[in-house]
């Protein structure tokens, strides 16, 4: 395919430009969307950090000023940097000690490809750029003729490469966990999820009685494997699913405390679904076994446990000797902007259980398109990650872009749903505002979506809303008076 074919389709991808002057993109920011369906601007690294958490960027085109923090954020050391070679005007002791820095977690690496652009005509940064990983590089001021032939390269690099290039899309790099990084495996930088790791690092070594609530499909099970592992040392289980009411045995569990050489963790899974009756069963082994220090409690409960203290419905004693710390596993939806890190996680462990048919899905995969992650971070995701995972290897595995594989979702919802505006929301994608509402609560209504939509980011939700930042803080203490 010529390059002249290649820039006459227009192709479902996206690329993101992250220059600290946006004004001298005005004059060629046409170009971009001519090539992508997809065009985002960030004046730095942390706003783009954000916008990759929302979307998935095919290109990056990137001012040398800020690579290094672009490299910071997305952890892409996996390029062999010399420091020899550090750019002329970058090269001071606060940058070489963001070089050295290793994540504490590992990471996924997206996009492989990108461009860096400078208005230095050095060769020691040229070089400094292609060590970096740069597929090119151009120079500033930038004019539009240039533009077109570095995108057409890229256009033309990527029909070749194609395979190839999926496949390093979605390497993911677990080489760089340092023996200190705890819960490196919750995958997602989501403030939600952050709260979650600091709060199980705090917890991990001591003995208290810990409480893990979260809808079903939050990775209940999966947060106290990671607890467990993190300790470093082994240790016993006695795993008791409290819906299986012959599984809590007073004689058997204290027969395994008694004897038990190793710190023994007793868990109790669906602690919620326990009836009135075998919670004091369960009061009255935790007051037999108390004696023996090296036994850790933690329960399980897919439901808020004190919702069922308050109904009268789970003895307060119990709750408290289960509950002296709580982590609340959130649900996929308050954490959306994981989704995309989420998606190609679960894409990169189908390949690796797929050895037979991996050339093939890889193939299934490089057909996704900026819409399809974009309808993957939209879904409310009811089945929270479980569910995620599962769309995602149906998706790769049938060869179904994720787009098509929801508006089939949306018509099997549809089939079930007696309620008329359910279903034109369902089909439209929109959100129908009640006719007597006032331009008051659309406002304030729609305004509180955008900043949703962009996790909470009121930088992002002003930019996108047309709005500065300050217009948005207004609003929000004008809503809070009233």
């Amino acid at each position: 395919m010529s390059v002249e074919q290649i820039q006459c389709v227009k192709l479902d991808r996206a690329v993101l430009v992250i220059e600290p002057d946006l004004s001298i993109w005005t004059a060629i920011s046409s170009l971009l969307k001519r090539d992508f369906v997809l065009v985002e601007f960030a004046r730095n690294a942390e706003h783009a950090s954000v916008l990759f958490q929302r979307f998935n960027f095919n290109l990056c085109i990137i001012e040398l000023s800020v690579i290094d923090d672009f490299c910071s954020f997305f952890s892409l050391s996996h390029h062999a940097v010399n420091q020899d070679y550090a750019p002329s005007h970058l090269s001071d002791k606060k940058t070489q000690l963001r070089f050295n820095s290793i994540p504490d977690a590992p990471c996924l690496v997206f996009p492989q490809q990108f461009i860096v652009t400078s208005k230095s005509h050095k060769s020691e940064d040229i070089l400094y750029a292609i060590r970096k990983g740069a597929c090119d590089y151009i120079v500033k001021p930038i004019n539009a003729l240039e533009m077109n032939e570095v995108i057409s390269r890229w256009l033309f690099q990527q029909s070749v490469i194609a395979d190839t290039s999926v496949e390093d899309n979605l390497t993911f790099s677990t080489q760089e966990k340092t023996p200190n990084s705890l819960f490196s495996f919750f995958i997602g930088d989501s403030i939600a999820i952050q709260q979650v790791k600091r709060t199980l690092t705090i917890i991990r070594s001591t003995g208290h009685a810990l409480l893990l609530e979260g809808e079903v499909g939050t990775g209940k099970k999966f947060a106290f494997k990671q607890l467990q592992q993190s300790l470093n040392s082994p240790t016993d289980l006695i795993m008791i699913d409290c819906r299986d009411l012959s599984q809590l045995d007073e004689q058997q569990i204290r027969f395994y405390c008694a004897n038990s050489k190793l710190p023994l963790w007793l868990v109790f899974n669906h602690i919620a679904e326990l009836p009135m009756d075998k919670q004091l069963v369960l009061l009255i082994i935790l007051d037999s076994i108390k004696i023996y220090e090296q036994i850790r409690l933690v329960s399980m409960s897919a439901t808020r446990l004190f919702s069922r203290v308050q109904k009268g419905e789970f003895l307060i004693e119990l709750y408290y000797r289960l509950a002296e710390f709580i982590v609340v596993l959130p649900p996929l939806h308050q954490r959306s902007e994981d989704i995309v890190i989420l998606t190609k996680f679960f894409i990169n462990r189908c390949l690796m259980k797929s050895a037979a048919t991996r050339k093939e899905l890889l193939n299934n995969y490089s057909q996704w398109g900026v819409t399809d992650f974009q309808c993957l971070t939209e879904y409310y995701w009811p089945g929270n990650i479980q569910e995620l995972k599962n769309t995602i290897e149906q998706c790769l595995l049938l060869n179904i872009a994720p787009k098509e594989y929801m508006q089939r979702l949306a018509t099997t919802h549809n089939q079930h749903s007696t309620n008329p505006l359910e279903t034109s929301e369902i089909n439209s994608g929109q959100h129908y505002l009640p006719v007597d509402w006032d331009l008051k609560s659309i406002e304030k209504a729609h305004i509180t979506r955008v900043i949703k939509h962009y996790g909470g980011n009121k930088m992002l939700a002003a930019e996108h809303l047309g709005v500065s930042r300050k217009t948005i803080d207004r609003k929000i203490k004008e809503w809070d008076l009233d």
